[in-house]
């Protein structure tokens, strides 16, 4: 009787990281963005390496050499830059050398992230806010919206 084996398939490169231009088309922000949200999506990238890469800023890249700043020096542990080097490496497609530094980090993936919920959030409270029907509820039937029970999808 044959038994069939399901044999994983080699991961597939992701997008190639757009090049800066003199133009500024791409900032090294929405690179970074765009890459550690790929890496995170395809788990390339989990637990202690995953938090590095969404806590860091991408604040030069020259050549193979990426410098990031990180906050949390906690996040420099446990060979989690060297995991991460080895993720990207894999994901572009190309050698890429880490430099991680302990030092301020503004424009950061997770500070992003939290904005955009931050957003989706206000989108949501106006919508429930604006709609016919609620406000129907509110001015007829005295009904109110509870503080914190509105959630984006």
């Amino acid at each position: 009787m044959a038994v069939p084996v399901v044999v994983p398939a080699a991961p597939a490169k992701l997008r190639a990281v757009p090049p800066l231009d003199a133009a500024g088309d791409a900032s090294l922000g929405d690179v970074w963005h765009a890459l550690v949200r790929e890496l995170v999506a395809s788990e390339r990238v989990t637990a202690l390496v995953r938090e590095l890469a969404l806590q860091s800023e991408l604040v030069a890249r020259e050549g193979e050499v990426w410098t990031l700043h990180v906050e949390a020096e906690s996040l420099l542990q446990a060979s989690a830059p060297e995991r991460l080097q080895a993720a990207l490496c894999e994901a572009v497609g190309a050698p890429v050398r880490l430099q991680v530094k302990a030092a301020a980090a503004a424009d950061t993936p997770a500070r992003r992230n939290a904005r955009a919920a931050a957003e989706r959030l206000r989108a949501a409270e106006a919508l429930a806010q604006n709609d016919p029907f609620t406000q129907t509820m509110v001015r007829d039937f005295g009904a109110r919206i509870v503080p914190g029970s509105i959630t984006p999808l």
